[in-house]
């Protein structure tokens, strides 16, 4: 989504779309941060199972992220936190810790600072950190989860939970993709991934992460 508009970009490439929400969320405008923050969380539900477009949802998803709501359960008047329940700065601040914490290596802890931020559980605030640093992180979801039960992260619902263990796991599956991405960049030109537009790039964490999870189905 556009700043300050209801307008939606497309993305003709992959690598457009991960420098667009790189940009954003490393902005050091706090509107334009923040935008990064609700557009990932956008495209995140944009498209759902077999590809299905679900845009309602999207938005949707994005509104409840931004205004919150109020509910009652069990007699008891409750709210779902929306950015309007932040104080001034609060949640760009969260955004600036985690990118912080990611370029000093520390990736569990950077989605840790993530989940802050509403609407955003383990896999979301995986994905944020995929897109501040597509060369060290990639998104950890419960499809990767089940298809690799190697990989350890405990879920709870069909979700990945926010046990602390993690946090540590996802320390080490970044460090994983990483190492996977070198090796395959090791066997030269002819072993890059290739885009929607024909062209070939090496490969990085977030690319190795979207290669695990293309092979759901396989």
């Amino acid at each position: 989504m556009e700043e300050g508009t209801r307008a939606f970009v497309s993305f003709p490439t992959t690598m457009k779309l991960d420098e667009y929400h790189r940009t954003l969320l490393r902005s050091k405008q706090d509107e334009k941060a923040l935008l990064g923050y609700l557009s990932v969380l956008y495209w995140g539900h944009y498209s759902g199972a077999a590809g299905i477009v679900k845009a309602n949802r999207a938005l949707a998803k994005t509104t409840l992220a931004v205004d919150g709501r109020d509910y009652v359960r069990k007699g008891r008047r409750q709210k779902i936190r929306g950015l309007v329940d932040f104080q001034p700065g609060e949640a760009v601040a969260v955004i600036r810790c985690a990118v912080d914490e990611i370029d000093a290596g520390q990736f569990g802890k950077g989605v840790k600072t993530l989940c802050a931020l509403p609407q955003l559980q383990f896999a979301f605030a995986s994905k944020l950190a995929a897109f501040i640093a597509p060369d060290k992180c990639g998104v950890i979801d419960s499809v990767i989860v089940e298809n690799n039960p190697s990989l350890g992260f405990a879920l709870s619902g069909g979700y990945i939970s926010g046990a602390k263990g993690n946090y540590s796991l996802y320390q080490k599956y970044c460090e994983q993709l990483q190492g996977t991405a070198s090796s395959l960049n090791e066997q030269g030109e002819t072993a890059r991934w290739l885009d929607r537009d024909g062209q070939t790039y090496a490969w990085r964490a977030i690319d190795v992460e979207r290669a695990m999870y293309a092979q759901k189905s396989a």
